[in-house]
């Protein structure tokens, strides 16, 4: 009886992750596949599964569209936003960590810059950058970007830093390493995991970062991805099918970076999630 019920215990366990991960996956399944229907069977009152494909929709955006200029903003901005703030995140966390500068109240301070919601930031930061000339550049998505993402890779490292024993660099130093040799040669390859996946996590914060470019970069030339696809939609009609097909490109590069890169995630940040 208890073998019988094991086994249901587990086919019901089984059924609900199955359940759960459908209801997951299906809002994109089916996006890409209106993506891929004509334009009629999209607006059709009844539901249709079953139609001829067309790459009408993509040829638009890509053709006739500056999708490819939107693509390389997103990707210059979300690769600039990643190296600058993981360059000052790792240095600022290391600090925090070993050296305890700024003390309690700089630890308090940062957790308090990543709870401020973005809306927040919006009318400072778009006073700074009318005063500096930067509206309509992609500079000014770049720093708004730091400023939200800055706070995130300072607590994520920090708490890999508080795993590493202080004891190793010590041996480091009597070994002859100088304190940053120690760190890069000690330290950061101890570490690896952590900036994996904070590297990963702000990518795909700044890729799909709305917000910021829709007030801070409205100018055609500076556009990134999430806001062309917003285009689509006026006042006066839902263009569905671009829609769908912008949001299917956008969503892909995402979606590959973290099924490719999924283990390096999950490593990270249990790794850093203990003490």
């Amino acid at each position: 009886m208890n073998k019988i019920s094991r086994m249901l215990n587990k086919s019901f366990f089984g059924l609900s992750l199955v359940i759960i991960a459908l209801l997951w996956v299906f809002p994109f399944i089916w996006m890409l596949m209106s993506a891929l229907k004509p334009s009629d069977v999209i607006v059709m009152s009844e539901l249709k599964f079953f139609f001829k494909p067309t790459l009408e929709h993509f040829r638009y955006i890509l053709i006739k569209q500056p999708f490819i200029r939107f693509t390389f903003n997103s990707i210059f901005v979300a690769v600039t936003v990643t190296a600058i703030t993981l360059f000052f995140g790792i240095s600022t966390a290391y600090a925090i960590t070993r050296y305890r500068v700024g003390g309690e109240f700089l630890k308090l301070w940062i957790l308090l810059t990543r709870m401020l919601p973005p809306p927040v930031l919006l009318i400072p930061l778009f006073v700074i950058f009318r005063t500096l000339g930067l509206l309509n550049t992609l500079t000014a998505l770049v720093m708004a970007d730091i400023t939200f993402l800055l706070s995130f890779v300072i607590w994520v490292m920090k708490g890999f830093f508080e795993d590493v024993p202080l004891e190793l660099e010590d041996s480091a130093v009597i070994d002859g390493c100088s304190r940053y040799q120690s760190f890069t040669r000690v330290i950061l390859p101890l570490v690896t995991p952590g900036i994996v996946s904070a590297s990963i996590l702000t990518f795909i914060f700044a890729w799909n970062e709305y917000l910021f470019a829709l007030v801070f970069a409205t100018a055609t030339r500076v556009k990134t991805l999430p806001v062309a696809a917003g285009d689509f939609i006026t006042g006066y009609a839902v263009n569905w099918g671009p829609v769908f097909a912008a949001s299917t490109l956008i969503v892909i590069p995402v979606f590959l970076l973290v099924v490719f890169l999924q283990r390096y995630i999950i490593r990270g940040l249990t790794l850093g999630s203990f003490r």
